[in-house]
Order: structure tokens, then C-alpha cells, then sequence
């Protein structure tokens, strides 16, 4: 049975990181009646989209890659002044907006940087939140919405370069860390953030080579004038089958910018939806004009020169690594949250809830295939109902604790074994899991 909470009754719940996920927890947490305050470590909300802090991971011209209509929070669209992909200061903005909104303000501590969540006791018995500066505190609960893009994943690569070589974690813009005008520049990856950093610095470099393990479908921002994900989004609505919305997608990307195959590209070694999704408009043509040259995987560094394992060797001044980050919460042994060791990605039921307790969960460990805001606001919604039961309703959170046992649904797409994908949802499914689950417990709920 779910843990009982009334040792911890007069406590409130802690919210860990006021960017999306956050803000959406404790709006959600306090709409239902449960006191709750923020810890974030920075001097603004925003998490990620709170350009030049540490924690950051966004450059200067990072804009969504999902539309607005997609991204948004169903409560709160975003302006309709807005392009379809805003950038990352219209994105802050509006995540300002919607504190202002819901008057969350008052509920965050600022500069309060977490660097232990540990339980005071048993189950029930609340959390102990210590942090860098200060005594520690005490919560009913914990929503960790901190994010998972923390610790960057370096490849194995053996050798050593003598140039400049930094993480895309670090990259900011063509001048900053290190400027990139002029210079021979490889980039590693073929994710969102190693095509966009390439097109980026085709613009500027004198060479930039694109690495990757495997060829990817790339998705254009638009199709006829529409956001490529919302006319995806009409055939889910309407059920279409996965074979029939991969020969719609396969059909109109290759009359937008061309397959992969068009642009002298190896064919991928998975279908389309297999990955996660690559939006970049602009990246195939630079191939196509020599201006990005697509390079395989790397066998080995020596000096400045880079060997790829096709026998290949070239010289480089700047490496630029975009291979994604190790899933990490610092502050939390992840044995609570159901890993095998210290270190372990949690394992919880829909990447959310712990499988026996009610008083912690993790918001936003997820990686949908579209927008993720809306989809942490119903993580959130669930969370915050998760509590009310425990507090109010034996029934409702009872119920909660079965469906938490049985297994989960294999997914409808089967994505290609990487860390790229640990965390990938199909946003779809998802979302309309997370709509049944709230659902039958306000039902519940309303009959205590």
C-alpha cells in the first residue's frame, strides 16, 4: 500500500528547480489546496531558457524546435505575436508571464541550491532538503523538476586533440567559448543541438565537418507553410495508423528538403519516428553546397588531426562535442527512486512516480518527440493529485498504488537502442495516459 503521510501532515511539499517543470509543479501542488515552495539554485525562474547561468545548456540562438502550439501549457497559450518557433528570450518571457499569472513568485527561493534530498524516516515521514546555504529543511514531499541535462557525455574516442575542444553544453555563440571565424571545425553528433551548432558555424568557420554514427531523417521546421508537428499531430488525432503516418511524413519531407538519400546521405538504419526527431531546415542544403561536410563515426584523435574509422584523416582547430548528457540528479541517491546503484537512472512508473511511495516524484524526466511543457503541466496535474490522495482519500490513493504495480504498455514505436533515447516518450500515447490516470482519480476523489 502507498505510504501513509501523517507523521509529515503539517509540512510542506518542496519543489527542487523553477524552469518548466517546476513552475508547473507548484502551480499544480498549490491549485489543489497542498502548501508547497520552490528551491532554485540560480537568480531567476527559467531553468534552461535563463541564458548565460551555469546551468544553462541553450545558446544564443537556440529557439524551440517544437511549435508554440505544441510547447505551450494548455492554460496559458503563448502570445500570438509569437512565430511558430520562438526563441529563447520570447520563451523566457513567457515563462515570467506565467509565474506573474498564477502568483508563484512568492513561493520561490532564489540562489537556494540543493545539495542533499534525504528521507527524515520511515515512509510518510517526510524529506530533509539541505542545502549549500543554510540549515536544512523539512517537506511532506518532493517534486524533483531540475532538470537532466546537467553532466555532459564525452565520447570514448581514444587519443588526445591539441586544439580547442569543448562540449556543445558549453557553446554559446560563434565567438564564445572560443571564436570559431576562419577556423576548421568538426562537430560530433547528429542530435538537434549538433545540427543546429553546425549551421551555426558554416556560417563562419572555414570548414565544418558533421560526424555521425548513423544517418537521421531530418524534419523541416515547416511543410507548406505550416509547423511540420502540427500537421503530424491532425493524423494522430485522427488515428492513423504508424505505417500510414510514416508514408505521409516519408512523402512530404521529400517534397520540402529532400531525403537524406537526395543529398548523397547513406540511407538511416532505422524509419522515420525510430529516432528522435532532427528539425533543422537549413542543414541539408549546406551539405548540399559543400558548406557542412557529413563525416562517420571517429576512430582516434592525434594532435589536431582527427582519423575517422573509415581510414580518413584531417586536420582540425576546433572539436565541438554534441552527444548529449548523462541522466544525473546529484543531490538524490537513486536507489530511492528505484535504481540499482547511487548513480542509476531512476526507475518509476511513467518516468514520474515512484512505484510505493506518494511523496516524491520526478517531473520532466522525459524526452517527448514534440513539445514538453504541456506534458510536464499534466505530470504536474497528476503529482499534485497524487498528494491530495494521500492526504484525503484512502481510496483514491489506493487505487493509484495498483495501477503503479502493473506493467506498463509496450510502446507503439520501438526506438533505436542508445542513450540518446533512455528517456524518449511517444508525446501522444503519453499525454493521453497522463488525461486517463488524472481523470480517474478526480473521480475518486470527488466521491471523498
Amino acid at each position: 500500500m502507498p505510504s501513509s503521510p501523517a507523521s509529515a501532515e503539517h509540512l510542506p511539499w518542496c519543489v527542487i528547480g523553477a524552469g518548466p517543470s517546476g513552475l508547473a509543479a507548484l502551480k499544480r501542488l498549490r491549485e489543489v489546496g497542498i502548501d508547497a515552495e520552490c528551491l532554485e539554485r540560480e537568480g531567476g525562474i527559467g531553468g534552461n531558457w535563463l541564458f548565460g547561468t551555469a546551468t544553462s545548456r541553450i545558446f544564443a540562438s537556440t529557439r524551440l524546435i517544437s511549435s508554440k502550439s505544441l510547447t505551450e501549457f494548455a492554460d496559458f497559450p503563448m502570445p500570438g505575436h509569437y512565430p511558430a518557433y520562438p526563441d529563447h528570450r520570447q520563451c523566457l518571457d513567457y515563462l515570467r508571464a506565467y509565474a506573474d499569472r498564477h502568483t508563484l513568485a512568492p513561493h520561490i527561493h532564489l540562489h537556494a541550491s540543493v545539495e542533499r534530498i534525504e528521507p527524515i524516516g520511515g515512509p510518510g515521514e517526510g524529506w530533509r532538503v539541505s542545502l549549500a546555504d543554510g540549515p536544512p529543511r523539512d517537506y511532506a514531499g518532493v517534486v524533483i523538476a531540475s532538470g537532466h541535462n546537467h553532466v555532459p557525455r564525452w565520447p570514448e574516442i581514444p587519443g588526445s586533440f591539441t586544439g580547442d575542444r569543448l562540449h556543445a553544453a558549453d557553446y554559446k555563440s560563434p565567438t564564445q567559448p572560443v571564436p570559431i571565424a576562419g577556423r576548421r571545425v568538426l562537430v560530433i553528433g547528429g542530435g538537434n543541438s549538433g545540427s543546429d551548432i553546425a549551421v551555426e558555424c558554416a556560417q563562419h568557420a572555414a570548414a565544418v565537418v558533421h560526424s555521425t554514427r548513423r544517418s537521421y531523417f531530418v524534419v523541416p521546421r515547416k511543410v507548406y507553410g505550416r509547423p511540420a508537428d502540427l500537421r503530424g499531430e491532425r493524423l494522430l488525432k485522427m488515428g492513423a495508423p504508424v505505417w500510414l503516418r510514416r508514408f505521409i511524413g516519408q512523402r512530404l519531407i521529400d517534397r520540402t528538403i529532400g531525403l537524406p538519400w537526395r543529398h548523397g546521405l547513406p540511407r538511416p538504419d532505422h524509419r522515420l519516428f525510430e529516432t528522435h526527431p532532427v528539425i533543422n531546415s537549413e542543414i541539408l542544403s549546406l551539405i548540399d553546397t559543400g558548406r557542412i561536410r557529413p563525416a562517420g563515426d571517429i576512430a582516434t584523435f592525434d594532435g589536431h588531426d582527427v582519423v575517422f574509422r573509415d581510414g580518413t584523416r584531417e586536420a582540425f582547430d576546433v572539436v565541438i562535442t554534441a552527444t548529449g548528457y548523462h541522466i544525473s540528479h546529484p543531490f538524490l541517491d537513486a536507489r530511492l527512486l528505484g535504481g540499482e546503484t547511487p548513480n542509476a537512472t531512476p526507475q518509476l512508473f511513467m518516468n514520474l512516480l515512484h512505484r510505493d511511495r506518494d511523496d516524491i516524484a520526478v517531473v520532466g524526466l522525459i524526452q517527448p518527440d514534440s513539445g514538453q511543457w504541456g506534458i510536464t503541466d499534466l505530470q504536474a496535474a497528476l503529482v499534485a493529485r497524487m498528494a491530495a490522495a494521500a492526504w484525503s482519500s484512502p481510496r483514491a490513493a489506493a487505487w493509484l498504488y495498483r495501477a503503479r504495480q502493473r506493467p506498463e504498455p509496450q510502446p507503439r514505436i520501438r526506438y533505436v537502442d542508445s542513450p540518446r533515447h533512455a528517456l524518449e516518450v511517444e508525446h501522444y500515447s503519453y499525454r493521453r495516459r497522463l488525461e486517463r490516470l488524472i481523470a480517474s482519480l478526480d473521480r475518486r476523489l470527488r466521491r471523498d
